[in-house]
């Protein structure tokens, strides 16, 4: 019977591989020396390709929300129809402006904005912001006009939780007076500071603190407050820019009707009793009787 020399077999199998991985690495050298000069050329297509998609991607959102390329200007901001993109719903367009970029009449570097509890008034602020970093990055903004002021810093200002100690007060006070006294063409957007200690106290502060933001020529702020009565007592001042956020009242669905384009040198009230309305037709049982009374508080006063 036929035998088969295992030990001879295996060696012709390892031959064939062998000469099979030494071709296969000599193509793949050849591919390299033929791929190796368009290795550069095909680095700046794939970047070209990354940076097509990045603006075909900005043009596509800025075609979906309506955006507009701002125009850039020396100082202040207005926007036409601007809108707050992050909402998750339909929002109202406002339009709105301070300083040089805002149209005649409106541009004065800083107002107080007034108005109706759950108004808008922070979700302005919020727009605003977003238009300036928006307009600095080079992107469009969500408006259907727009003009803004360049400037080298933008300072948010959000509402403190509560009375603060000695000493968290302190230091909130130096970081705001370091934020109003400098010189650098800023924008400053600032939400119910009061809330940094008890309104009188807050009125007189925040009175000092806008007049020294009004000193800078390069500066434009606007802020949120329920005090400006007692703001401009403090300032002894008549000519500063008071605007205001009007709600009308309650519709069909509980939802404040509210123009939320700021009434210009109006002072808002701010409506709690149209909240309180509103919880009083939400709310059931104890809850209901004890808003029901709150309100009634609200009619004896008018």
């Amino acid at each position: 019977p036929a035998k088969i020399d295992r030990q001879t077999i295996d060696g012709i199998d390892a031959a064939l591989e062998s000469k099979l991985k030494a071709e296969q690495t000599d193509h793949l050298v050849n591919l390299a020396r033929q791929l190796g000069p368009l290795k550069p050329h095909c680095e700046v297509a794939v970047s070209r390709l990354i940076e097509a998609d990045q603006w075909l991607s900005i043009a596509r959102w800025a075609h979906h929300d309506q955006c507009v390329m701002p125009e850039l200007v020396g100082h202040g901001m207005w926007l036409e129809d601007g809108r707050h993109i992050l909402l998750g719903l339909e929002p109202d367009p406002v339009t709105y402006g301070l300083g040089q970029a805002a149209v005649k009449g409106d541009q004065q570097s800083l107002a107080l904005l007034t108005g109706a509890n759950s108004g808008g008034k922070t979700t302005l602020l919020e727009c605003m912001a977003y238009a300036c970093i928006l307009g600095h990055m080079g992107l469009p903004v969500p408006a259907t006009r727009a003009r803004i002021g360049k400037v080298e810093a933008l300072h948010i200002l959000a509402k403190a939780g509560g009375t603060q100690s000695a000493g968290a007060l302190e230091q909130t006070l130096v970081e705001l007076a370091t934020v109003v006294s400098d010189p650098t063409p800023k924008l400053i957007l600032a939400d119910e500071l009061e809330a940094i200690t008890e309104p009188g106290a807050g009125a007189r502060i925040i009175a000092g603190m806008l007049l020294a933001a009004e000193a800078q020529r390069d500066t434009t702020m606007l802020l949120v407050t329920h005090l400006a009565p007692a703001i401009l007592a403090a300032t002894k001042r008549d000519d500063l820019r008071v605007d205001g956020i009007e709600a009308s009242g309650l519709g069909a669905d509980l939802e404040l009707l509210v123009d939320r384009t700021p009434k210009r040198n109006h002072l808002a009230r701010s409506t709690p009793e149209l909240i309180v309305k509103r919880l009083v037709e939400k709310s059931t049982g104890h809850a209901k009787a004890l808003f029901g009374d709150i309100l009634g508080m609200f009619a004896e006063e008018d």
